[in-house]
């Protein structure tokens, strides 16, 4: 099976980034067991989905393998953002093209496979394409998600977010320039993320994002949501988007 395959393939692929003391970097530890998380996730989200089983096996292997790109790009870079080193989905899918033990009969599995992991940390994911590129690209990206935002609350509530994410301000408000993005656009971006309350933010709006039922319950089984507004609070400039994530919950009912 492919994900059978995906997990012997990662976890040899990984191995190559460890030190002479055979350590990994922290932050590459952190990527390696997120990567089963979101293969954790997945699992859940597809079992209630009820795919077929080829379906079902490249979803799974491609949430595995979809930050293939983050270990190559760290040992590069030494860094995870994108904006200031390279596309980490688009190097994991080049990564996976060379490399991976593909067999013939996988011909358009992998494509959907690599189309997934190219795809998974766009913005927004195309309206038109391969459908079954598609199917995965939504799968690994609410499986994704659903495991960031209980990360980053783990990390905040230990008191070690910039472990995390060394760029953001712990303390402080939301950014007048996020806010704005909000106000104008319904989202917002990266660029404009300057503190932990912008992050938790730009995480809440996920939520419209999301694009399977089932992932719907995990968010609501985790308590992330009342976790966030207990630390974020709700005033005008937020309101709109709390209601917003409110309604897309409720549809999902």
């Amino acid at each position: 099976m492919m994900r059978h395959r995906s997990e012997l393939w990662l976890a040899d692929y990984i191995d190559t980034f460890r030190d002479d003391s055979g350590r990994l970097h922290p932050l590459v530890e952190m990527k390696r067991t997120h990567s089963w998380r979101v293969l954790a996730n997945a699992e859940r989200i597809v079992g209630a989905l009820g795919w077929d089983e080829e379906l079902s096996d490249g979803a799974l292997a491609a949430s595995l393998l979809h930050d293939t790109g983050r270990f190559p790009q760290f040992a590069t870079y030494g860094t995870y953002y994108d904006g200031s080193s390279v596309d980490h989905g688009r190097l994991g899918a080049d990564v996976l093209a060379v490399s991976f033990p593909w067999r013939g009969g996988d011909a358009g599995l992998r494509e959907a496979i690599l189309g997934a992991v190219r795809l998974h940390n766009r913005r927004e994911l195309p309206t038109e394409g391969d459908e079954r590129t598609l199917r995965l690209a939504r799968l690994v990206r609410d499986s994704d998600k659903m495991d960031v935002l209980n990360l980053v609350r783990r990390y905040a509530e230990e008191g070690r977010i910039n472990d995390l994410l060394p760029k953001i301000t712990p303390d402080g408000g939301h950014s007048p320039e996020l806010l704005r993005e909000f106000s104008t656009d319904g989202r917002g971006s990266y660029r404009n993320v300057r503190t932990l309350q912008d992050f938790l933010l730009l995480q809440l709006s996920w939520v419209l994002d999301l694009n399977y039922g089932p992932s719907f319950c995990l968010l609501k089984g985790s308590g992330w949501l009342q976790w966030v507004e207990a630390r974020l609070g709700r005033g005008a400039e937020t309101e709109k988007l709390w209601r917003s994530v409110e309604d897309r919950m409720a549809s999902e009912e």
